[in-house]
């Protein structure tokens, strides 16, 4: 028998509460459900917001199937309470006596007005741990001030570093993929998690506040250190990064019509000179093998005739060939993949099973698993059907009978 067979999942045994109405609960609760913890998702009779979102399974534009939704909320349980009802904000706090977790984004100060906040729960659960996760926090001037995924970016500085500078009228750019959501959930996955360990060692819970602009603001590289010490902005991407025509490249083609990122700026001395061995075995080195190139000191002076010939032995091999033959050599070089590319990379494929088919009603499909391996790692579930769980959870946990029929929401 393999002895991960006899391991449970990492957080099997923690019962937690997602509420949500915005969508900034929802990764910090797929990535404790995805690690085996039972993530109630408590949603409202119309369903939670993200339903709506496309694009959408199939033809029919179903509310339940939309990608968003199916991605954020693997492994859930759908419970529907209305908690505009008292009766269900009874069942919400018998829920919360006896859960270990409540993930709150509903918003600055919405749970306490439903009487459903940290005061009301903990006074029946004292080892429960209520992480707040908001745009701005549960206090302070903005507390109550709407965000997007935009206007966080922007607010929090990284829109700032972000840009083209070889075009002097040129805006400020977001990234794209939801990444105030991003950046918000992990933060409040490692402090709840911290939280959970630190009641393990005294038994008592607490209150945790999370805010996305925070999360943000602490996320941006160097661009607050670099003004805190020098006073100074830094410059926007394409003068570092990307590199435009009149400055360094660091993005080659190659061969087989992919690019290699080829950074050379911060490679020591000794992987230089075995970079230079390796050009020069192919008749390829030209001059990086005199004396002005062998040190870094001197060699950064020549960084644009450095990359020029690394560009042109790329346009003579293929990336594969780069990417591997370069790492050989720790040179950390890397070809520039696609998202299907990803999907059918051998490291991930062949060895850590990182994307994994997962069946529902609604189809098979591919989900990405928690980035970390440990212990026996759960099995993700497909996303829930809307109030697909109501009954069973709340006679489980409740031990009362529930009305199917006053509890499912309406259908159109």
């Amino acid at each position: 028998m393999n002895t991960n067979d006899m391991i449970t999942p990492m957080l099997d045994g923690l019962t937690v509460l997602e509420l949500d109405s915005g969508g900034l609960a929802e990764f910090a609760g797929k990535l404790l459900a995805d690690s085996g913890a039972d993530v109630i998702k408590i949603e409202p009779p119309t369903g939670a917001s993200s339903r709506r979102v496309g694009p959408f399974l199939g033809q029919d534009g179903d509310r339940e199937s939309g990608l968003q939704f199916e991605h954020y909320n693997t492994s859930k349980r759908s419970v529907v309470l209305d908690l505009e009802s008292e009766a269900d904000r009874a069942a919400l706090k018998a829920l919360a006596a006896q859960a270990d977790i409540v993930l709150d984004g509903l918003g600055a100060g919405v749970a306490d007005r439903l009487g459903i906040g940290w005061q009301a729960l903990q006074a029946s659960n004292p080892g429960l741990i209520y992480c707040s996760i908001t745009p701005f926090g549960v206090d302070g001037p903005w507390s109550g001030y709407a965000a997007s995924d935009l206007t966080q970016l922007a607010l929090g500085g990284v829109m700032a570093s972000c840009g083209y500078d070889d075009l002097p009228d040129d805006d400020p750019i977001a990234p794209i993929g939801g990444h105030a959501k991003h950046l918000v959930g992990m933060m409040a996955t490692m402090a709840t998690l911290a939280a959970a360990f630190e009641k393990g060692v005294s038994g008592n819970g607490q209150f945790i506040d999370v805010s996305a602009h925070e999360s943000i603001a602490t996320s941006t590289e160097m661009a607050v250190p670099f003004w805190i010490y020098q006073q100074r902005d830094v410059e926007r991407h394409t003068a570092r990064h990307a590199m435009p025509a009149d400055t360094p490249r660091w993005q080659h083609l190659c061969a087989d019509g992919k690019y290699l990122l080829a950074l050379p700026l911060y490679i020591d001395d000794a992987r230089f000179a075995a970079l230079v061995e390796w050009f020069d075995a192919e008749g390829m080195a030209e001059d990086l093998g005199d004396e002005k190139y062998r040190h870094s000191d001197t060699r950064e002076n020549e960084m644009f005739h450095v990359v020029d010939v690394i560009g042109r032995f790329c346009a003579q091999h293929d990336s594969d060939y780069m990417f591997r033959e370069a790492q050989a050599r720790r040179l950390p070089w890397a070809p520039v993949n696609s998202p299907d590319e990803l999907l059918r990379d051998e490291h991930f494929t062949q060895q850590r099973d990182t994307f994994v088919e997962v069946g529902s009603s609604r189809g098979t499909h591919r989900y990405a698993k928690p980035p970390f391996l440990v212990g026996n790692p759960a099995q993700l579930r497909p996303a829930p059907t809307l109030g697909a769980h109501t009954n069973e959870v709340l006679n489980a946990l409740l031990e009362s009978e529930y009305d199917e029929d006053a509890l499912a929401p309406q259908r159109a």
